[in-house]
């Protein structure tokens, strides 16, 4: 570990609140043997107590350990296949707000960033936060040319504190799959790695301001969707400033007197627009709460903010989600399996018969619900607890799709009751389905998988003239995996130990065939004058004996 001063120190407060919160044996368990392992104590607690209780625990002591662990419970919250359902609910009401940076910090980082005054950089600066939160705090102002925006300023010295808190983690991440076949088993290091990827791209203001005209470039054609401008004359890396969005948060909707019609064309819209931005873009928000989507009355626009938290898939991924949701929407079990094998890392120890019957027992629950019942959420989490159940790994970004479903469904609720996020996208799915098979699009996946499959043919004669060089100039190298290795040493002990007992009764036999020899011809010599052959016989057949008795000790023959 890194045993520097301050890591120490930090190493110290978050044992200081792990004990604080009631995690103590967390500490016990990494530091001391105990006699439950870790994994037993968490499941102990979670049926001792009441599960929303340990949600709430835990939710305070990572709001209390700062952003880097606060971005790790917004990241363990989209993990439904890791965490009960009830401390998953508690960590989506984590709360990013901090103490107020006092304004003198925040002119001085202006300052520094721009080489100017505030005054001189804007018109006008309010000295009050619209927001504060651990990363960045908000601040409204005004540009020479009269442009109203808002600017997020990056907290003093916070990302010496993300750097310190993620090499911490990656630390106890290691540990514990040293130490713990479950944390092998959910990729533990894995997690903590695309953690500190998603918080640094967070810490990157010139990442969110280019994540932010991404999206705005899928839009440019709609009118109905509003993305900010940024400024990037008075944009860096720490301090982002962008176009003020007039607007509410989506959830306030039903305080407005809107007509039915009007609330199923803006739940319309939203639902298009995260088709347009998963199936047709991949690229999409990754972070759709209430607060990061809003509704502007005067325009009729929906307006999307906060793009810090992205979530990106592959024309092959995109592809698979689409048979996903079409084997969804026509209950179609084969599709579905399909659409998990590829989108997952499926295990060869899998059990696809049960995997199969597991998945077709959701798809028969699934039909049987009306459409304007059915809970979307919940199946997508019944598909993930099924992987889950099976040792499947879901790679991050698809669990970072699945949970922005689920909320997209919870604001399509909070909207109107009445409407069903599956009702609203079944139009759309028959859409994909039609472009899907529409011949020339078609034509043109199978000429690219053609050429994907030709020129993966013209490479095979080239690696396997590789292979034979470097085979004939015994410089092939191999991969072997540590249990891989365990095997080919015992497989060679048992290979030679058989050339040893063969070469031993080779030996063995020529000696008594000499001495067999010798006293046939009455050969006068001083091996026969002292019956060298019964002490020759007696000598070679101990050593026999010894030789054997130690191949069948090792058990490799």
């Amino acid at each position: 570990m890194n045993k520097n001063v301050k890591g120490m120190k930090r190493y110290k407060q978050i044992v200081s609140l792990l004990m604080k919160h009631g995690f103590g044996y967390i500490v016990q368990e990494v530091g001391l043997t105990d006699t439950l392992t870790l994994k037993d104590r968490l499941i102990a607690d979670f049926n001792q107590r009441n599960p929303q209780e340990m949600g709430y625990r835990l939710r305070h002591l990572l709001e209390e350990l700062g952003p880097t662990f606060i971005k790790l419970g917004q990241l363990l919250s989209i993990r439904s296949d890791l965490l009960p359902v009830e401390v998953i609910r508690e960590l989506e009401l984590l709360q990013d707000q901090v103490n107020e940076v006092p304004i003198n910090e925040i002119k001085e980082k202006i300052q520094d960033e721009f080489g100017r005054a505030v005054e001189d950089v804007f018109v006008r600066f309010s000295e009050t936060p619209a927001g504060s939160a651990s990363i960045g705090q908000v601040h409204e102002a005004v540009l020479p040319a009269g442009q109203k925006v808002m600017v997020k300023i990056q907290r003093p010295k916070i990302k010496e504190t993300v750097d310190e808190d993620l090499g911490i983690l990656k630390d106890l991440s290691k540990m514990l799959e040293n130490h713990y076949d479950w944390a092998r088993q959910y990729h533990i290091t894995d997690l903590m790695d695309e953690l500190a990827e998603s918080i640094k791209n967070e810490l990157d203001y010139m990442e969110e301001g280019r994540n932010t005209e991404t999206i705005q470039l899928q839009f440019e054609n709609h009118n109905d969707i509003k993305v900010p401008d940024i400024y990037w004359d008075y944009t860096t890396a720490e301090i982002l400033t962008m176009e003020m969005i007039d607007g509410i948060k989506i959830t306030e909707i039903p305080q407005l007197s809107l007509s039915q019609d009007e609330k199923r064309h803006i739940a319309d819209r939203l639902v298009e627009s995260f088709v347009i931005q998963i199936l047709e873009e991949g690229f999409f928000h990754g972070d759709p709460h209430p607060g990061n989507i809003l509704y502007i009355p005067d325009t009729k626009q929906l307006g999307f903010i906060d793009l810090g938290q992205i979530g990106r898939l592959s024309s092959r991924k995109r592809y698979d989600v689409t048979t996903l949701m079409i084997g969804l929407m026509n209950e179609d079990t084969d599709l579905l399996v399909k659409a998990m094998y590829r989108l997952m890392y499926v295990p060869s120890t899998v059990d696809e018969k049960q995997f199969y019957d597991d998945i077709d027992r959701i798809r028969k629950k699934f039909s049987h619900t009306p459409l304007g019942e059915l809970n979307f959420g919940l199946t997508i989490n019944e598909l993930f607890s099924i992987a889950q159940n099976h040792q499947i790994y879901i790679p991050t970004d698809f669990m970072m799709l699945g949970k922005t479903l689920i909320t997209l469904e919870g604001i399509i609720s909070d909207i109107d009751p009445s409407l069903n996020l599956l009702q609203l996208a079944k139009p759309y799915g028959r859409q994909l389905l039609m472009e899907r098979y529409n011949p020339i699009k078609f034509g043109k996946r199978l000429l690219n998988d053609a050429e994907d499959i030709t020129e993966s043919f013209t490479k095979i004669p080239g690696q396997i003239e590789e292979v034979l060089q470097k085979t004939s100039e015994g410089d092939l190298k191999v991969k072997i995996s540590v249990h891989e290795l365990g095997d080919i040493f015992t497989k060679i002990d048992r290979l030679s130990n058989k050339f040893s007992f063969s070469l031993t009764l080779l030996a063995f036999s020529i000696v008594v065939l000499g001495l067999i020899v010798g006293a046939t011809f009455g050969t006068n010599t001083i091996l026969t004058s002292i019956h060298a052959l019964e002490v020759g016989f007696v000598i070679a057949f101990f050593m026999f004996l010894w030789i054997i008795y130690s191949i069948i000790k090792t058990g490799r023959f």
